[in-house]
């Protein structure tokens, strides 16, 4: 019998409700259904009843409770225990774009100092929904993103706020004593990124439009360091590349924007020991770059 069908029980009994119980599982109504009826099945007998619009459950059901709830418990106690023995885990992580590397590359570095990174899988995805998919479908144990996403499966924590600022190759600034932006060529993201939505927010305020649009973080930032424009990119991003070449300009002008990151895990997947020490980095912001 398949364990999760005691999980959509329990729930369902605590709710007295299946279109409740499928928004807190995540699940459709007629997969929770489903799934009450194959339990119905394996028993031989009724678990709930149905009387004009309100569920009530039965004897049966109510005796089920009890054993079904120690059961998730011993088979929780047992998937940690089994877990622990297991030396080298092997850690999947998501994020939404390269940026984020800034940020994960430090953490990992201080796991793998301290022996316990394991083997650790980072793939880098084309947005946050990408992101979150892959967290859904068991792609990935860890998702890093710029969107905030509520979802009642999910623990989403935000883990930074960074300033963004503009910056360009000083061979684009027309005037090094007083530049401003609107006189240079503006490079931008593509449609549909968080990147994009808060440079046009500023652009838009300024009644200006960009010239240059690529599809990734790293193009942008690309493109800005070949002299092509100016770019709206994170203050960290800006200040690590003026610190080795002096010949990038950061403007003095605040864009007053900030770009959030996010971890996202589903409440459902246990995660390693080594998952739980990279959370704990990232979102007690211990590591430094």
């Amino acid at each position: 019998m398949d364990i999760r069908l005691l999980r959509t029980f329990c729930v369902v009994a605590k709710l007295e409700n299946i279109t409740q119980a499928a928004e807190l599982l995540n699940f459709t109504q007629p997969t929770v259904s489903a799934q009450i009826r194959t339990l119905e099945e394996h028993f031989g007998v009724q678990l709930f009843e149905r009387i004009g619009k309100k569920l009530y459950i039965t004897d049966a059901g109510k005796f089920l409770i009890d054993p079904s709830e120690k059961i998730l418990k011993i088979y929780s106690e047992t998937v940690t225990q089994i877990n622990s023995f297991s030396e080298v885990q092997y850690m999947r992580i998501g994020i939404s774009s390269s940026y984020i590397n800034y940020f994960l590359s430090p953490a990992l570095l201080e796991l793998q100092t301290s022996g316990v990174a394991g083997r650790i899988n980072v793939e880098i995805c084309s947005n946050s929904s990408s992101v979150l998919d892959g967290v859904n479908n068991n792609k990935y144990d860890i998702g890093i993103v710029h969107d905030f996403i509520s979802m009642k499966c999910l623990n989403t924590v935000i883990i930074n706020s960074e300033e963004l600022v503009w910056v360009g190759h000083e061979n684009v600034i027309k005037d090094k004593d007083c530049p401003r932006i609107d006189e240079c060529t503006i490079i931008n993201f593509r449609q549909g990124c968080t990147f994009r939505t808060l440079c046009d927010e500023f652009l838009q305020k300024r009644g200006l439009n960009s010239t240059f649009e690529y599809s990734n973080f790293d193009a942008v930032k690309n493109a800005m360091i070949e002299g092509l424009g100016i770019a709206l990119l994170p203050r960290i991003v800006v200040e690590n590349l003026v610190k080795r070449n002096d010949n990038f300009y950061m403007f003095k002008e605040l864009s007053n924007l900030q770009i959030r990151l996010f971890t996202i895990t589903h409440k459902d997947k246990h995660l390693s020991t080594t998952a739980h020490t990279l959370l704990k980095l990232l979102q007690d912001n211990k590591v430094s770059i």
